[in-house]
């Protein structure tokens, strides 16, 4: 360095003196040479003894050569630790000095070490607020790599947090770990989201997963919440089971009540016909077949479908009733199948139970089958055939253990060959049949009916009445076409309407007598039975006994009611059909 270079490099180590001593930590400038050309006064302290040459070739020579910038170097002087940070000071193209800043090493050593205790309790804050949290935290980093899991990761997912940090969640929804994965489809769709995960251990969570991003909108963390809602499920489907059941006994109970009402609700019977249908509930009532009850409307139908239920094992549980008949096409889907929250506008905000569910393990009567719209036979039929049932805008099926019991007062041939019924459900139902005869095909329970309505409604209102002779021959002798509900509800007329307490033939609704007057009654004499001629007497008896007798027996199915309503004995009938070689019409 030439002496004008050196003057006036000297001038601004001088300039730089006032500045340097401003500064609160040693400064100082070497020369090339590792002179100390120029200090503050904590680096003039530092260097009092003539040590700078020597420190110079340890630490600064490197940066002289190399022209490298030295940051926060570690050292030792007189024994006490310092960070040395040193850099080049040009003259032009040159390099004049090295400025060199020495800061006390124990300042920042205090500083972060309580930087670092103030970090550790927070992290282990943390950490315990991680393991405690009522939900399992789950982190991982934009590519999904597993970065920290809360301890009780192996309760929900089978998983040690060690065999779980490093992995993929990508890798682990494909093992079956956990399916679906939030995070996965937190990822991409780059928002927050909620979902139900099902784990690989059987437990049912509730997860919700939340991006975090850099300031450059870049997904740098995914954290998850997931709470294990497996027993609050549990929970949920314990109280429908339980509404369910509420629901169904409910139901069981009205109809009951109403039943009681009606008092429709014992066999009333003396006929063979009905003794026939009565011993054959016996046979069928302990297994599980499906029945299928026909017979005319009012017969008795419900009363027998009930009787069923009764003797059989499933008496412990509902006995559910719906008329197809009664309830519109587009209710009857979600009265039998039931369906999910949101089905369609109106729907309870829980979902309703079908009456197939309410009636599970007891017993489903469906009244008037023949009624059923074509699109819910093809369901029931599967039910038949599967044992489940699929709710109105459910995902899965229902597995359900139910009896069915059908009922119609149609011919259901007859509408399969119209294309109203299905066939394979025909075959299905009809596995055990049972037919109710008409009022008018057993005569004999017409009495034991009547008999036991005048007590019931005697009892309901409170009043001792009693029937002339000649207005149970009377009643006897009509055809009832509307069978038992029909003769029930014309004797509460006649008890209500009656003023003494024998109810005579005045009181016989005038319909039914003009019935039974009429000249083709069965009790009357057709018109065909006429003597056009002059013959004996005993002939003429003979020919009107043989026509009435032959009459009565196309109409009847044994002698005793064939006696009954000519009002002589069976022997007498017996005797004179084979006199008139007369036969029973076969049954």
């Amino acid at each position: 360095m030439n002496l004008t270079t050196r003057n006036r490099f000297q001038n601004h180590v001088e300039s730089l003196t006032s500045i340097m001593d401003a500064i609160p930590i040693p400064v100082c400038l070497f020369d090339p040479s590792g002179k100390l050309e120029a200090s503050n006064h904590l680096g003039e302290r530092l260097f009092k003894k003539n040590m700078s040459q020597e420190f110079f070739r340890k630490h600064l020579k490197q940066i002289y050569k190399q022209s490298k910038i030295l940051l926060s170097h570690n050292i030792r002087i007189h024994e006490k630790e310092f960070f040395l940070t040193a850099a080049p000071v040009y003259n032009g193209e040159k390099i004049a000095a090295i400025i060199a800043l020495f800061e006390d090493a124990q300042i920042y050593k205090t500083f972060f070490e309580r930087k670092l205790e103030t970090y550790k309790t927070t992290i282990s804050d943390l950490q315990t607020i991680f393991d405690n949290s009522y939900d399992v935290l789950y982190v991982t980093d934009g590519k999904g790599m597993t970065i920290r899991v809360s301890s009780a990761c192996e309760v929900l997912w089978g998983k040690k947090p060690e065999e779980l940090i490093g992995h993929s969640v990508f890798e682990l929804e494909r093992e079956g770990i956990f399916t679906p994965s939030a995070t996965r489809i937190a990822l991409e769709q780059g928002k927050k989201i909620e979902v139900i995960q099902q784990t690989k251990t059987g437990r049912r969570l509730m997860v919700v997963s939340t991006p975090i991003r850099n300031v450059d909108g870049k997904i740098i963390r995914v954290v998850n919440a997931s709470r294990d809602i497996t027993e609050i499920q549990e929970l949920e489907e314990e109280i429908n089971r339980m509404r369910m059941m509420i629901e169904g006994y409910q139901r069981q109970l009205s109809d009951a009540q109403q039943s009681l009402k009606n008092n429709n609700h014992q066999l009333i019977y003396r006929s063979k016909a009905m003794s026939e249908v009565i011993s054959m509930l016996f046979k069928i009532a302990v297994v599980d077949s499906t029945v299928l009850i026909t017979g005319e409307s009012g017969v008795g139908k419900e009363v027998i479908a009930n009787e069923i239920h009764q003797l059989s094992f499933r008496n412990q549980h509902p006995f559910i009733k719906i008329n197809c008949a009664a309830i519109p096409e587009s209710l009857l889907e979600s009265e039998l199948f039931g369906y999910e929250q949101g089905a369609f506008t109106g729907a309870k905000k829980h979902g309703k139970a079908g009456l197939f569910e309410l009636a599970n393990e007891g017993t489903l009567f469906l009244d008037e089958i023949g009624d059923m719209p074509l699109s819910l036979q093809a369901k029931l039929l599967r039910v038949l055939q599967e044992g489940e049932i699929m709710r109105i805008g459910g995902q899965k099926p229902i597995k359900i253990n139910v009896r069915i019991i059908a009922a119609t007062n149609q011919d259901l041939p007859t509408k399969i060959a119209k294309k109203e019924f299905r066939e394979d459900l025909y075959y299905r139902l009809n596995v055990i049949p049972i037919d109710i005869p008409p009022l008018r095909k057993r005569r004999e329970d017409i009495i034991p009916l009547i008999q036991y309505f005048l007590k019931i409604f005697s009892e309901t209102f409170h009043v001792t009445k009693n029937f002339s002779k000649s207005v149970t021959d009377l009643l006897e002798k009509y055809d009832w076409p509307g069978n038992v509900r029909e003769l029930k509800n014309v004797v509460e007329r006649m008890v209500v309407t009656s003023d003494s307490k024998e109810i005579g033939t005045d009181n016989i609704p005038k319909y039914i007598l003009e019935s039974i007057e009429a000249p083709n009654h069965p009790s009357r004499p057709k018109s065909g039975i006429e003597i056009h001629e002059i013959m004996p007497l005993k002939q003429a008896v003979a020919q009107v006994e043989s026509q009435l007798i032959n009459m009565v027996a196309q109409e009847s199915t044994n002698l005793y009611e064939i006696a009954q309503r000519l009002g002589v004995n069976q022997s007498t009938i017996s005797r004179k059909m084979q006199k008139y070689g007369l036969s029973q019409r076969s049954s």
